[in-house]
């Protein structure tokens, strides 16, 4: 029951995020227009993109998610998780998210 009314309040916010005004930080900069703080939202989560990709090519991060229980245990290959490669995959998907929201934003006017 309460993981269904769990889902139901996360799901009201998805709107906000996608919306003209992201609900979530209008409280926190209510002097900002909305076109303003949507690009800090933007600027946030390529900058935390950025960061995990850096943090996947600190050396001995494979010892660090070695020590963790049962996280490179079965199917999951702790090669794989760091690395170029992971660098790789993190800038792909963060292309393949400012893409999807640029062809969205194609025939919007202000």
């Amino acid at each position: 029951m309460g993981a269904v009314l769990g889902l139901c309040s996360l799901s009201s916010w998805i709107p906000c995020l996608c919306g003209s005004a992201p609900c979530l930080l209008c409280g926190c900069c209510p002097s900002g227009n909305n076109s303003t703080i949507t690009r800090l939202i933007y600027a946030f989560f390529l900058l935390l993109g950025v960061s995990v990709a850096c943090v996947m090519l600190i050396p001995g991060m494979e010892e660090q998610l070695k020590k963790i229980p049962g996280f490179c245990d079965g199917q999951v290959n702790c090669d794989v998780l760091v690395g170029y490669k992971a660098v790789y995959r993190v800038c792909f998907g963060l292309a393949m998210f400012f893409l999807l929201f640029s062809l969205l934003m194609i025939k919007l006017v202000l």
